[in-house]
């Protein structure tokens, strides 16, 4: 079972508040009132309110937030505006391989082998972006037939027929004999040719059909994590998830089998939606109805990696960090960059005549179509030129794209310079984490700049948490004493 964690460290100067930050010099617990955040360029970090020293953030285990508190947010994620894009774009997908599959049923072998390749494909890559945090997780690449569809249809397939195979083979055996092209038949069409009143009464084939049902998430689970169909199936590998787990396992049990029986309905209720014969509607809803639970489910296998993964052996310990206060900042913070005296407001125009204005706006439009055409020598020659208007009026990808070709062509200071830029005008973009690790990186290794580089890299792990920026970050910090 779940090891019980230690209560959170209490403030020194405030005993009743809960501690977020250390200070590395004094040594002193510090809450959001005793910790004031700095800014040294575009890099934001905290220091001891007592003695001004650099407060480090406090980490903790993912698993010390309960995963019901974090449960909700999980089973939502298809009604999200990514849940719903990628929901519409399979169910799109599966639609059309479907209406493929109509004439004699034995020439329904190839798309109906597709459409499990893409399902499945696009299961375990929700399981593995919910396991990594992502609101957005990225889809499978379908690169490779073989890689990105064959085996995870196979492994979808194999793991979902093993767990539900004794009640198969209790069901196969209440049913009459058949031979020859009838078996076929009966191994392609299951639920129509095994829903039969000798197997709906057998108590015997029911009981199996439940202890499936209660083992099919953690076979997934392990399927998920590139497991084989042999190792998702050992039982022993099963009851190793459920005791890493804890006392989760029976409420993501019992959440999985709710969402089976929702499935159980909606499939149903899609059998209606395609009997209205309705042209590609009828199937693209069908499809949407019967993939909903199934992605609820995803996302749910995924929260169990994301909190327990350490655990279960997913990914090393220090990966399963996160701050103690979660998103709490210093109650202190400093003026943002956009708000200091004198810097130019990008609605302020241009000192001179219309011909300058003129002039600008062409140079804006060349340095970005000189980025979509990957030409560095012209977007740097035109970047040198540019870098003098006010920050905003270039865009945030434009400026990473001058960084990182700088870096290359050895301009570090440029790169400095354009990096800075990437992160500090559109913080909240996906952009502003990449930047700042890219600056880390040009500050510590080309410019030996190491005390810069850590703190970049602490603001990072405090700004961006649950990142793959982060967790680059991470490793690169010594251990905190």
């Amino acid at each position: 079972m779940a090891a019980s964690l230690p209560a959170p460290p209490r403030c020194t100067g405030h005993p009743d508040a809960a501690a977020g930050w250390r200070c590395e010099h004094c040594e002193a617990a510090l809450c959001p009132a005793c910790v004031e955040s700095r800014r040294m360029g575009t890099v934001e970090y905290s220091v001891c309110a007592r003695c001004g020293g650099s407060a480090s953030v406090l980490l903790r285990p993912r698993s010390g937030r309960a995963l019901r508190s974090r449960l909700l947010e999980a089973l939502r994620f298809p009604f999200s505006g990514p849940g719903l894009q990628r929901l519409m774009a399979v169910s799109g997908v599966l639609a059309v391989l479907h209406m493929l599959a109509v004439g004699v049923r034995i020439l329904h072998v190839l798309p109906m082998t597709l459409a499990l390749g893409v399902f499945w494909s696009a299961f375990f890559a929700l399981v593995r972006g919910a396991a990594r945090g992502d609101a957005d997780p990225e889809g499978p690449g379908f690169t490779s037939l073989v890689q990105d569809n064959l085996v995870p249809g196979l492994r979808g397939l194999g793991v979902t027929v093993g767990v539900f195979l004794p009640a198969l083979a209790r069901a196969w055996h209440l049913l009459p004999p058949v031979s020859g092209f009838s078996v076929i038949v009966r191994l392609l069409y299951p639920l129509e040719t095994l829903w039969v009143p000798d197997v709906r009464g057998d108590p015997l084939f029911w009981g199996l059909a439940g202890l499936g049902l209660l083992w099919l998430p953690w076979a997934l689970l392990l399927a998920a994590t590139s497991q084989s169909v042999r190792a998702a199936l050992n039982p022993l590998r099963t009851l190793g998830c459920v005791r890493a787990v804890g006392l989760d396992a029976g409420l993501v049990t019992e959440v999985f089998v709710l969402l089976a029986l929702v499935h159980g309905g909606l499939h149903w209720g899609a059998a209606w939606v395609v009997g209205l014969e309705l042209p590609f509607a009828s199937g693209l809803i069908a499809q949407v109805l019967t993939c909903l639970m199934p992605f609820s489910a995803a996302s749910l296998l995924g929260l169990v990696l994301y909190v327990h993964g350490d655990a279960l052996g997913y990914l090393p310990a220090r990966d399963f960090l996160e701050p103690t206060l979660g998103d709490t900042a210093p109650q202190r913070t400093p003026t943002a960059l956009r708000e200091f005296p004198g810097l130019p407001s990008p609605d302020s125009p241009e000192p001179g005549a219309v011909d300058a204005e003129a002039t600008r706006v062409q140079q804006l439009a060349e340095l970005g179509a000189a980025v979509a055409a990957r030409d560095v020598a012209k977007a740097l020659a035109l970047y040198g030129v540019l870098h003098v208007l006010p920050r905003l009026e270039l865009s945030p990808a434009h400026h990473l794209f001058i960084g990182q070709a700088a870096a290359v062509e050895g301009d570090f200071p440029l790169s400095v310079k354009a990096l800075e830029a990437a992160a500090d005008t559109a913080p909240d973009e996906p952009t502003a984490p990449r930047a700042l690790v890219l600056l880390a990186r040009v500050q510590g290794e080309k410019l030996g700049n190491a005390v810069r580089a850590e703190e970049i890299y602490r603001y990072i792990l405090h700004r961006y948490p649950d990142t793959d920026a982060a967790r680059f970050a991470h490793a690169r910090l010594p251990p905190a004493a």
